[in-house]
């Protein structure tokens, strides 16, 4: 397929394609914390953490997770919810060569009790109000080390913000487990000398759940979150100087690896929020000065149906970026109309070590997700493998550094996913249109047959959504007697 995004959505910056990166992530922390010490690196409802403390804290929380007896290529879970204390243990992790095992904050005991068996996790940090469903899984998978924290920990006396109501600051102590402050205090701030190889060493074991059967682990290596990084930080011009609102989980890819690691690895300060609170972020935006704030459909939707919402202050928001879902052409417009700003939309998988594909500052048209990004091609095929040409729809195939290594004790998956020269089959439904912008039409197997035509369930979501009345739709496909299927709507 003709490469037609390098003339016509890729960003005009100099150099166009940026160098690619010869050390792992959290070296670019360990660059900051030399470059400049003494910025913010992490707001927390006002608490704050500086480069030289962030690296200090993740140099003595990997200095003890060594003597705890963890190991280079060990699994380490990180059972939390957005606060200082995962970014202290993900580097941390990574600076000791374990593989960071992000685990949902949403998990029920059998959901948890599967990720520790699947990754072999011997050490866990969970906050302590999670201890519960820990507590319930099988005892054979119970962790050997298990590591508690607390949000009091890491808050204010006087938080410069609202902290939810429903969010637990009181600090437990719980028998037969490690706390985690104590833990990272009392351990010495050695600098390990690990040998990392960023083409074969993991760094994250990414869990991702497929339309059916278990969770999947992609397994992402240093060199996929490396290259990565410096991507989104060239292709989206993140600068030194900017604020980033983070309200996406950082469990999932997309708050780690579009917000998270690229924002730091770049000196930006985050502002981070525990959890999604629509009306504290209107307030933080203006306060901080906040130039990037990645998000996904619902927020925006969530944010445009607050009245009111056209006298607040967002003149300092330089990107926002979209992901997870395409986002209706109304929304887009009443974004604009009402927040003085653009939706710039993006598209990623864990299996590709989140955004791959992007619209970008300079370039960008609704309702598409841009191109492929730096050192990527695409391919759109028919069931059988087969290119399409333009304006046809088939399965987005992707193809690139950032593609991971496989499923993690899952090679029949991986062979299925992954073809032998190295295409990674998305399973989205997709459209490249002549001037060389991609689209997304829904999922693989949310395409039904109605008729015997294809129907995509997320064109009729987005048809829906024109309506005024309808603020949110979701459209399943069901069986027909004479159809086969048909779809029903729900709004």
């Amino acid at each position: 397929m003709e490469r037609l995004w390098e003339k016509t959505v890729w960003p005009v910056v100099d150099p166009m394609i940026p160098e690619f990166p010869g050390r792992p992530i959290f070296e670019e922390i360990r660059l900051q914390a030399r470059l400049r010490p003494d910025k913010v690196a992490i707001v927390f409802y006002g608490y704050e953490i500086t480069f030289r403390e962030l690296d200090d804290l993740s140099d003595r929380f990997a200095a003890a997770l060594k003597g705890l007896g963890v190991q280079k290529g060990d699994r380490v879970g990180i059972y939390l919810e957005n606060c200082p204390q995962f970014v202290i243990a993900f580097y941390g992790i990574l600076k000791m060569g374990g593989v960071a095992a992000p685990c949902s904050p949403m998990y029920k005991s059998c959901e948890l009790e599967y990720e520790l068996r699947d990754a072999g996790i011997g050490t866990l940090v969970l906050e302590d109000t999670f201890y519960s469903v820990l507590n319930a899984v099988d005892p054979g998978v119970m962790p050997e080390n298990v590591i508690t924290t607390s949000f009091a920990d890491y808050l204010p006396e006087l938080p410069a913000y609202p902290i939810p109501p429903t969010m637990e600051t009181q600090k437990r102590k719980i028998p037969g487990t490690m706390d985690f402050k104590a833990l990272v205090e009392q351990a010495a701030p050695d600098i390990l000398d690990v040998e990392i190889d960023l083409d074969r060493d993991l760094a994250v074991l990414q869990y991702t759940a497929g339309t059916t059967g278990n969770p999947k682990g992609a397994m992402l290596t240093h060199g996929n979150l490396a290259i990565h990084g410096k991507i989104v930080r060239h292709y989206y011009e993140y600068e030194e100087d900017d604020v980033h609102l983070l309200v996406l989980p950082v469990f999932h890819v997309t708050g780690l690896d579009i917000a998270m690691n690229p924002a730091l690895a770049q000196g930006s300060t985050l502002v981070m929020f525990a959890r999604f609170d629509p009306m504290a972020i209107l307030d933080v935006i203006p306060m901080y000065r906040v130039t990037h704030w990645v998000t996904i459909a619902p927020v925006n939707i969530a944010v445009t149906s607050i009245p009111g919402i056209e006298t607040r202050d967002f003149s300092s928001l330089r990107l926002v970026l979209s992901g997870g879902a395409p986002v209706p052409v109304e929304i887009h417009e009443r974004w604009r109309r009402l927040i003085k700003t653009s939706i710039v939309e993006g598209y990623g998988l864990s299996e590709a070590t989140g955004g791959i594909c992007g619209n970008n500052c300079q370039r960008y048209t609704p309702c598409t997700i841009g191109a492929p990004v730096y050192f990527h091609d695409i391919r759109i095929v028919d069931p059988a493998g087969n290119d399409l040409g333009i304006n046809q729809t088939g399965e987005l195939w992707i193809k690139g550094p950032c593609v991971m290594k496989g499923y993690w004790n899952d090679p029949d998956k991986t062979r299925e996913t992954i073809t032998p020269d190295g295409w990674l089959k998305t399973g989205d439904m997709a459209i490249l249109n002549q001037e060389g912008w991609l689209s997304i039409v829904g999922r693989k197997k949310e395409m039904i047959k109605v008729s015997g035509y294809s129907v995509f369930l997320a064109e009729i979501d987005a048809f829906l959504l024109r309506h005024d009345a309808v603020a949110e739709a979701v459209t399943i496909g069901i069986p027909h007697e004479r159809k086969g299927e048909t779809p029903k709507s729900f709004i």
